[in-house]
């Protein structure tokens, strides 16, 4: 088994796994529930939000125990080299939950658990481009104008702050139900550079 099971639970139960979304060669991205807290004309109430969640984990090179979810390294000369790409995919996490652009996805949450790491992300239930372009047909002028200009403010943003996508396509541009928003996801191959124009830091994870 490489996959977390549907129903399993992560952070004392905070959050619910519900699907796999995908698999890459360095990590799986879950859809799951967790709760939050609304301020409403009766008061605070609980309900239940989706998000996604990604897991750090080599396929070729890790291991999950059935019974407890754990995730190993069966073999001992990769044990290094896996624990020094999970401390990476860790950082770029929580280098991307600083980031807040309303078409960037944002990271909610960056922890430890089950002997490696994972970020939890918002969920947006609109598809990508790439699934809207091939259900669908090309997009009108009138929306390739709109989600060309919301893409260019977020790498802007991203510029002024050092990091570069480097895997831009429609299968990494999510659009919302409305299809009024776009946001960019999967920052696996991005980089990100100091004052100077130096690399600080790069993740290989998909």
């Amino acid at each position: 088994m490489t996959q977390l099971k549907s129903g399993s639970l992560l952070q004392g139960g905070k959050y619910k796994i519900e699907k796999v979304l995908g698999q890459g060669g360095f990590g799986i991205t879950y859809q799951a529930i967790t709760q939050v807290e609304v301020k409403g004309p009766l008061g605070v109430i609980r309900t239940e939000v989706s998000v996604a969640i990604k897991e750090f984990f080599m396929k070729d090179l890790c291991n999950r125990d059935e019974h407890t979810s754990q995730v190993s390294v069966p073999s001992s000369g990769s044990i290094q080299q896996v624990d020094n790409y999970r401390k990476k995919f860790r950082k770029e996490a929580q280098n991307l939950s600083k980031l807040n652009h309303p078409n960037i996805v944002k990271v909610l949450d960056v922890f430890n658990e089950n002997g490696t790491s994972y970020y939890v992300m918002e969920y947006i239930d609109g598809g990508s481009l790439q699934q809207r372009v091939k259900q669908q047909g090309a997009l009108s002028e009138k929306m390739v104008l709109m989600y060309t200009q919301q893409l260019t403010s977020a790498l802007e943003y991203m510029h002024r702050n050092h990091v570069c996508h480097l895997d831009i396509k429609p299968g990494n541009i999510m659009i919302n139900n409305e299809r009024t928003q776009v946001k960019l996801i999967d920052f696996g191959l991005s980089k990100q550079y100091d004052d100077e124009g130096s690399q600080t830091s790069s993740t290989p994870v998909d």
